[in-house]
């Protein structure tokens, strides 16, 4: 057994900030770890735990096989990376890149979520005039890798699509410079890069990491773009990959329509982007009086509890669904509705119905909590006797 595990296993008895400094240290130190890496992204393997993106990191070899056949089963291919511990403050900062913000340690065994941020100290460019900072698009990588690993299993949602192409809308991008700018039509050339059918397509890339997978000894000049570049190459026309090495996200006249038609619907200046997730606790009392503020109501036929998490913080979201309502009608019910619940709870709790695209999302496939049942009268049943 790892010294990690009797660690994890010394926190889960007696949690103090000592024994979480001790198990942050012996992830920093420790000779060897293994993370989990998606083959079809050629990325970090990542998935949401109570709403926070996380990777996947073990202490012993053995520890992650078996999470990777858990992970087979549900259809999706999971690789080992062996990190060892000169290449593992790189492989963190890859993990901040990448858009992971928490670590799941020994999933599958005694395990702990830790914050990246106690691990390394992320960079801050807060300060730094906007033209100048690195361009770096840690919620794009995120989004894509997310998606794309769930092409292979066939696990594509709504929330996971709708994420990606506003995170394309909004991100600014790296491009190869072939020569410099032709001052008489103020263009530039940028390299094109010919598919296995033959295709050429045109690169551009979320960060320098993925940029230098193509030019790896720095021989083209480097220049930065919008969204409004790819899709002026896709009007034309052409086709734009987005990270051709990483999740490599295929981009037409098409696509382009549908990250604009994305864009109007989640405002993108808001710099928050919403994951919907199943919470593991909901407070039992939460859901009763829900229940019966909903049955007195009449006018709420099903009420679902979800996770929230938007803006770096996570909440208890309640999603109504008034059914055949308006937008209007039902945004009022959801406010007479969150005024009422004051009366019985003190939590920080999010209101939303089904009327809006975010509270589509969070009811599909969701298992409601509150559930109104109507008996259509007009017809008797089969078999219905008088006697």
């Amino acid at each position: 057994m790892s010294k990690i595990q009797d660690l994890i296993k010394n926190y889960s008895k007696n949690k103090t900030s000592e024994n979480l400094r001790e198990i942050v240290k012996e992830i920093q130190m420790c000779s060897v770890m293994y993370s989990a890496y998606s083959p079809i992204t050629r990325n970090h393997y990542i998935d949401y735990v109570q709403g926070v993106p996380c990777a996947f990191l073990f202490s012993e070899k053995k520890y992650a096989e078996g999470f990777c056949r858990h992970i087979k089963k549900s259809g999706n291919t999971v690789g080992i990376a062996e990190c060892k511990k000169d290449d593992r403050l790189a492989m963190l900062a890859d993990y901040h890149r990448s858009g992971i913000e928490g670590i799941l340690v020994d999933n599958g065994q005694a395990h702990i979520m830790i914050e990246l941020t106690e691990l390394i100290n992320t960079p801050d460019f807060s300060e730094i005039p906007e033209n100048e900072r690195p361009v770096m698009n840690p919620s794009l990588v995120c989004s894509g890798n997310r998606l794309f690993q769930c092409v292979e299993n066939h696990t594509i949602t709504p929330d996971k699509e709708l994420n990606l192409l506003v995170d394309t809308f909004k991100s600014k991008y790296l491009i190869p410079v072939q020569g410099g700018i032709d001052n008489e039509t103020n263009t530039v050339t940028i390299p094109a890069l010919e598919r296995g059918d033959g295709k050429k397509v045109v690169p551009f890339f979320s960060d320098l990491s993925e940029l230098r997978k193509f030019d790896e000894t720095g021989k083209y000049k480097i220049a930065t773009a919008q969204f409004a570049q790819i899709e002026e190459f896709c009007n034309n026309g052409e086709t734009v990959v987005i990270n051709p090495f990483g999740f490599n996200f295929t981009l037409t006249k098409d696509t382009c329509e549908a990250i604009q038609n994305a864009a109007k619907t989640v405002p993108h200046n808001t710099a928050q982007r919403a994951v919907i997730f199943t919470p593991d606790d909901v407070p039992e009392s939460l859901t009763e009086n829900f229940s019966r503020l909903f049955d007195d109501d009449g006018r709420i036929v099903r009420g679902y509890i979800r996770g929230l998490r938007k803006g770096g913080s996570a909440n208890l979201l309640v999603v109504i669904d008034c059914e055949d309502a308006d937008a209007e009608t039902a945004k009022q019910i959801v406010d007479e509705i969150s005024e009422q619940a004051k009366e019985f709870t003190n939590e920080k709790l999010e209101y939303i119905s089904t009327a809006v695209n975010l509270g589509k999302i969070a009811a599909k496939d969701a298992i409601p909590f509150f559930e109104r049942f109507t008996v259509d009268v007009s017809v008797p049943p089969d078999n219905f006797e008088i006697e």
